[in-house]
């Protein structure tokens, strides 16, 4: 199993999360992590927040570093922070705190440079993840910004989605505008470009991932639905031309 920190003390859960909320937890390497365990968000979700941060990062994207984080049970036995529980199960998934954030707007749109907000749409895209709508009503854009003003792209665990909606997502999408630049055929030779070399990865990325995620059960026989397999299918869509006229 890849390396994984300890926990040293669960602070709260955090109001943060439409489907899971995680909890604020602080590891013994001294940083602050929003956790997800195992017995709530389950082995899919967790696989797609690992695969969503690693291929983001290799995309260019500003994502906070993660780990791999054990919870001894004692730990949670003696916690009395409501729905606690959730973080059993094994090694979680931690994302490092952004000190300071503050929430994404509508009005944080055109402070974005052009590039990033075209490479997160695609990235999204490519991953299958619907869950980065923002519009006049709000929405959940899962993208924070530092103190300093600086983009964070979080939160993946709804990537890799099966019944994956295009109309929905282009519908809902913070970055929809951006759509129109990926018509250039020149402009996507370089990002077939781009996703191929990340794809070639794949193997890298999925040794970080835990046994136990990877297995419905203890003997480790039925695998995760979507498998790694399935998922890489997804992924290599985007060789297809549908890939990029549906964009």
């Amino acid at each position: 199993m890849p390396e994984s920190i300890t926990a040293v003390e669960i602070i709260r859960q955090s109001h943060q999360g439409y489907s899971i909320k995680p909890f604020i937890v602080r590891g013994d390497d001294g940083f602050t992590y929003f956790v997800k365990g195992l017995a709530k968000a389950g082995g899919p979700a967790l696989i797609s927040e690992v695969l969503g941060a690693e291929l983001g990062v290799r995309l260019g994207l500003p994502i906070p570093p993660w780990e791999l984080i054990h919870i001894a049970d004692e730990l949670i036995a003696f916690s009395v922070i409501p729905n606690v529980d959730d973080l059993r199960g094994g090694i979680a998934f931690a994302s490092r705190a952004v000190e300071n954030a503050s929430d994404f707007s509508l009005s944080s749109i055109h402070g974005t440079s052009l590039e990033l907000r075209r490479k997160i749409l695609l990235f999204d895209w490519w991953i299958r993840n619907e869950d980065r709508c923002l519009g006049e009503l709000g929405g959940n854009v899962n993208l924070i910004l530092d103190s300093s003003g600086n983009l964070n792209v979080i939160d993946h665990n709804c990537a890799f989605d099966r019944a994956f909606n295009p109309e929905t997502f282009m519908n809902g999408h913070v970055f929809r505008d951006c759509r129109s630049f990926f018509r250039d055929l020149v402009v996507r030779q370089e990002y077939m470009q781009m996703l191929g070399g990340i794809a070639d990865s794949w193997g890298t990325i999925t040794d970080l991932l835990p046994k136990d995620w990877l297995y419905r059960d203890s003997d480790h026989i039925d695998q995760t639905a979507p498998t790694l397999a399935e998922r890489l299918e997804m992924l290599e869509m985007f060789k297809d031309e549908r890939f990029w006229g549906a964009l």
